[in-house]
């Protein structure tokens, strides 16, 4: 058998005998090397002053629990000019300076608490025969600091809650890496600035549509390029049609007669007669069908489709079947503002799916033109926000992968069940099992 897989560092120990029992083996190893160097002067010596022997747990064989009997020497330093008279000889891949547990012990551990936590990774390594408390790990993810990387160069900024509606915190995301960089307590303008100001270097930043985050990298980066996510974008017009269809609709059945009355009276009647009919006719003549007379009992008549599925329909024209496109049809023919809002909408979504930075100003002139109110505002907002919106058009950076970072957050966020601090939840955010 391969030493290698038995001992934590063949090159640095020998086995000399292995001691079983009923409950633990027990591994009887001394240090290989001839010599050892001062912790203080570095300088070897073969002089040795004494022995005494540590016991250490090491990583179980097949569910059973493993000891290491480690036979150390004490070494006379051979330098006169150095304080240190006697030193015990290291070996760093084996076992730190009183430590109890090898170094890869240490590092199982220290995953399982990454990976589950304190009371289910407490669980796991009971029945992995790994003895430890939960207090245990969650002390070890505590000190565990994430690696030095080198500063990073284009970062995603996004919002988490901790508790949606009231609290919430940041989460930064290198982009290019695809890993973590830092959560943020809050998701205030001072915070993230102030992030910014201590990380410099960075040169593209992008982020949703909030005004909070872009005063923050405005004031913490101004150098920055900023760029409002794509998604965010087609959200917000996704949003803006939906109220207007709602709208539309509204005013149809709530005000029926007064929208379409005349001074006269005969004409007050008609006109309140036939729309009311058309209101009534209106989820029939949407599916296709006539309202029939019926002296047996009627089946019920077709629901009109609501805001959202109506909208839906718009923006993907070409995911509906023939009954949904005439649908949409009809839906135009008797609410000119739907037909006029289906035009703006789609020639939006389109420019923002195949990037076409060219034609915003165009189509922001025509939003702005067409006096639709939820429209109108729509282009107002992408106008003050000019810079990030045209370079979303321009570059191929988007919030997408912290989606996913997000939902990984999440994960971790409910498994610690509230009872966790920000500091445990950041270090295991940040912190790549890959």
């Amino acid at each position: 058998m391969d030493t290698a897989t038995l001992l934590a560092d063949h090159e640095a120990i020998r086995l000399v005998c292995i001691r079983p029992s009923r409950d633990v083996i027990t591994l009887v190893v001394k240090a290989a090397a001839a010599q050892a160097l001062c912790p203080s002067c570095h300088r070897p010596s073969a002089r040795i002053h004494s022995c005494y022997t540590r016991r250490v747990a090491d990583l179980p064989w097949h569910g059973v629990a493993i000891e290491l009997e480690l036979h150390t020497r004490r070494f006379r330093c051979e330098n006169s000019l150095c304080p240190r008279r006697i030193y015990c000889e290291r070996l760093p891949r084996v076992v730190a300076y009183y430590a109890r547990k090898t170094v890869r012990l240490n590092a199982a551990l220290e995953l399982i608490g990454f990976a589950l936590g304190g009371e289910a990774g407490a669980r796991l390594a009971r029945d992995l025969r790994l003895a430890v408390s939960p207090d245990t790990l969650l002390r070890r993810l505590r000190r565990s600091l994430p690696g030095k990387n080198s500063p990073p160069r284009i970062i995603g900024v996004d919002d988490f809650a901790f508790r949606r509606g009231r609290r919430y915190g940041t989460l930064l995301v290198d982009l290019e890496r695809r890993l973590p960089v830092d959560l943020l307590p809050d998701r205030e303008a001072d915070t993230l600035s102030a992030w910014l100001k201590a990380h410099p270097g960075i040169e593209i930043i992008t982020r949703d549509r909030s005004k909070t985050y872009a005063s923050g990298i405005t004031g913490g980066a101004p150098a920055a390029v900023q760029i409002a996510d794509r998604w965010h974008l087609l959200k917000n017009l996704h949003e803006t049609l939906e109220k207007l269809i709602k709208r539309q609709l509204q005013q149809k059945q709530q005000h029926p007669i007064q929208r379409f009355c005349s001074p006269s009276t005969d004409d007050i009647e008609a006109s309140g007669y036939l729309e009311r009919s058309r209101v009534r006719l209106l989820p029939h003549l949407l599916c296709g069908e006539r309202k029939e007379r019926a002296t047996s009992i009627r089946p019920p008549p077709p629901r009109l489709p609501s805001a959202q599925q109506i909208t839906w329909m718009i923006l993907e024209p070409q995911k509906l079947d023939d009954r949904q496109d005439s649908i949409v049809e009809k839906l135009c023919q008797l609410f000119p503002q739907i037909e006029k809002a289906k035009e703006l909408a789609q020639a939006f979504a389109h420019m923002v799916r195949e990037r076409s930075s060219d034609k915003l100003n165009e189509w922001l002139r025509s939003a702005a033109r067409s006096q639709l109110k939820e429209f109108v505002s729509f282009a107002r907002g992408l106008s003050e926000d000019y810079g990030a919106v045209i370079n979303a058009l321009r570059h191929e950076w988007s919030n997408g992968q912290l989606e996913g970072q997000v939902n990984r957050l999440k994960l971790i966020k409910r498994a610690m069940y509230g009872r966790a601090k920000f500091d445990l939840l950041k270090a295991r955010v940040l912190h790549s099992l890959g």
